[in-house]
C-alpha cells in the first residue's frame, strides 16, 4: 500500500512538471497527506494482525510484567518432535476466541521441555537433566510431571506470584481450552474444584 502511494506520488509529480513548471508543488500537500494516511492505515492493520496471535513471552518478561500488572500465567510445555503440540498451535492456539481471552486475562509462555539451556527462575537455576531415562528440563519437570511422569503437550497454570496452581497434560481442543482459561481467568478455581467445575457443565 505505501509503495503504491509513493509510486503514484512520483508519477503525478512527473506529469505535472511536464505540464507546467512548479505546478506540482500545489499538489504536494495533498499527496503527502494521502501517503501519511496510508502508512497509518498499514500500521493499524499490522497491529490488528499481531493481536490475532497469542503474545508469547519469556519467563523474564513475565516476571517483569507481574510487577506492573499481576496476572495468572499459562505455560505451554512442548517439544520439537511433539505432533500434538504442533496441532495445538495450528488449531487451539490460533482460535480467535482463545487468543483474545488469553491475551486479555493471562501472560503466556512457551517452554521447550527438552531445551538444553540454563534458566534462572525465582532465584534458582534450572537445566536439562535425565529423569526416568529421559532428557527433560528440570523446570519443565517440576511444573509438568503428574504421578512422576510427563507428556506433551502439557499446560501449566501459575498464579501471579509465579507459583504452580495446576497441571493439565494432553492435547486441548478449543472448547477444552476455553473452559480451562475461564476457570482461572474468572477466578472460579477459588470456590470450585476443577472436577466440580467440569461436572457442573461450567
Amino acid at each position: 500500500m505505501t509503495k503504491l502511494v509513493l509510486i503514484l506520488f512520483f508519477e503525478v509529480q512527473t506529469m505535472l512538471m511536464k505540464k507546467k513548471k512548479y505546478t506540482w508543488l500545489l499538489f504536494f500537500p495533498a499527496v503527502l497527506a494521502v501517503a501519511t494516511f496510508s502508512m497509518a492505515f498499514m500500521k493499524s492493520v499490522e497491529e490488528t494482525e499481531q493481536t490475532n496471535a497469542i503474545k508469547w513471552m519469556t519467563l523474564q518478561e513475565v516476571e517483569a510484567a507481574q510487577k506492573v500488572s499481576p496476572k495468572p500465567v499459562i505455560v505451554d510445555l512442548y517439544t520439537s518432535w511433539c505432533v500434538w503440540c504442533k496441532k495445538m498451535d495450528e488449531s487451539t492456539f490460533s482460535d480467535p476466541g482463545v487468543v483474545q481471552y488469553i491475551n486479555q486475562k493471562f501472560y503466556a509462555v512457551k517452554f521447550d521441555a527438552e531445551a538444553d539451556v540454563n534458566v534462572q527462575f525465582k532465584g534458582n537455576s534450572y537445566a536439562l537433566e535425565t529423569v526416568n531415562n529421559r532428557k527433560v528440563h528440570k523446570l519443565a519437570w517440576e511444573w509438568g510431571n503428574v504421578n512422576n511422569r510427563i507428556g506433551y503437550p502439557t499446560l501449566v497454570v501459575l498464579d501471579a506470584k509465579m507459583d504452580k496452581m495446576q497441571t493439565f497434560p494432553g492435547f486441548k481442543d478449543v472448547d477444552a481450552m476455553k473452559s480451562l482459561a475461564q476457570y482461572f481467568g474468572e477466578n472460579i478455581y477459588k470456590t470450585k474444584s476443577w472436577q466440580d467445575y467440569l461436572s457442573s457443565g461450567k
